[in-house]
């Protein structure tokens, strides 16, 4: 791209990549270390297919509960496989 916006989109998605790369820090898990003291590992999507009544059913009732399904899923798989 050239020109007035093409120089300007170009600016902005390097400042972007670079503060991305600075935000993405390695987590090191020790049994001594609590999870508030461990660094943030960079996220990832975890996808499955389940019908959409089931999906919708298990949003409200996190939401009832004041939580999201992404905290219910990961302390439930936490709970049974246990965290690397």
């Amino acid at each position: 791209m050239t020109g007035k916006y093409g120089n300007l989109l170009k600016k902005a998605r390097q400042s972007n990549s670079e503060s991305e790369s600075k935000n993405e820090a390695v987590s090191v898990n020790t049994e001594n270390k609590s999870e508030a003291e461990t660094i943030k590992e960079k996220e990832v999507s975890l996808t499955i297919k389940v019908p959409i009544s089931w999906r919708q059913h298990w949003v409200a009732e996190c939401k009832r509960e004041g939580k999201t399904l992404k905290e219910v899923v990961t302390e439930m798989l936490a709970e049974k496989y246990g965290k690397p």
